[in-house]
């Protein structure tokens, strides 16, 4: 009978434990204090590092969800447009391409807007 009690009390602690954390770990209401907009900003900084391009005079537009910056170049500075519902990465991507693209053809871009479906350049008049 002393074993019974026993092996009753070991389940019901058991169980209660394990009713408490399927409580706290498996709640639908968590609080995530990240949010799509903080990785889109923290994968941006990691992808312009990579891609070694130096910025200057950002902005963050939340209401048009666009990021303006200016890109650092020897003779002026190139405004560039990105979306913030666009995976950065391929942005960054296609700035290389771009920055390529007009280094090749001795041109000197002037605005780089990626923000809209179709994305597009602009250059400085000589």
């Amino acid at each position: 009978m002393k074993l019974f009690r026993i092996f009753l009390i070991i389940i019901f602690i058991s169980l209660l434990s394990f009713s408490l954390y399927s409580l706290v770990n498996f709640s639908e209401n968590k609080i995530n204090p990240a949010s799509e907009k903080n990785n889109f900003y923290s994968q941006l900084e990691h992808g312009l590092k990579t891609a070694q391009i130096e910025i200057t005079k950002s902005t963050i537009r939340d209401y048009q969800n666009q990021f303006e910056f200016y890109i650092i170049n020897k003779s002026n500075p190139i405004k560039v447009i990105l979306s913030t519902e666009k995976n950065p990465y391929w942005q960054i991507t296609s700035l290389q391409e771009i920055l390529k693209t007009a280094k090749i053809n001795n041109k000197q871009l002037q605005l780089v807007d990626l923000s809209i479906s179709k994305p597009y350049a602009t250059f400085k008049n000589n």
